[in-house]
């Protein structure tokens, strides 16, 4: 996986790509907050040297791909919320600065302890927006670009992948240095 990895669906003005259901979104959201029960179990107790060695030059360290998932979930908080005030939003996709935001923000600077309290912070509180979302909004789109729109409700489940692909790429850059 890069860093500056960009998962985009497309799909017509129009079309429902989600069905709602409000057993879907308490279901994703529970499990947004279960991987952050595990994971900041794990993550917290990582040596200093883990958590700032990068495997290979150009390559995040396990502080600076949390530190990407706090610009994620920061970026899709806004998505997430203007999405319910409006039937489209248009709003910039950052993924190709992914790796400014994450030099800009000095991620390998800061405390470890405040850096895993910021991100499942912001999880959880993405967490209770997603399980309390407007039913009516869930195929609001938000337009990337000309070619590409992008579900409220898509949106969302692709948060949980993109969550997850960065937590196994920080398990292999572990495993790399073991």
């Amino acid at each position: 996986m890069t860093n500056g990895d960009k998962a985009k669906r497309r799909v017509r003005k129009g079309e429902t790509m989600v069905e709602s259901n409000p057993n879907n979104w308490d279901g994703l959201a529970s499990n947004i907050e279960k991987t952050l029960d595990e994971t900041c179990k794990q993550l917290i107790s990582l040596p200093k040297e883990t958590i700032e060695s990068r495997p290979n030059p150009g390559d995040w360290s396990v502080k600076e791909i949390v530190g990407h998932l706090v610009d994620s979930a920061s970026n899709n908080h806004q998505r997430f919320v203007r999405l319910q005030v409006a039937d489209n939003l248009i709003f910039p996709d950052y993924s190709q600065d992914n790796d400014a935001w994450v030099s800009i923000q000095r991620y390998q600077e800061i405390p470890w302890d405040d850096l895993i309290d910021l991100w499942r912070y912001l999880n959880l509180h993405l967490a209770r927006v997603i399980r309390t979302v407007d039913e009516g909004c869930i195929d609001h789109l938000w337009i990337v670009d000309e070619d590409t729109w992008i579900t409220l409700g898509e949106l969302m489940i692709d948060y949980l992948r993109h969550l997850e692909d960065h937590l196994r790429q920080i398990k292999e850059n572990i495993g790399d240095m073991t």
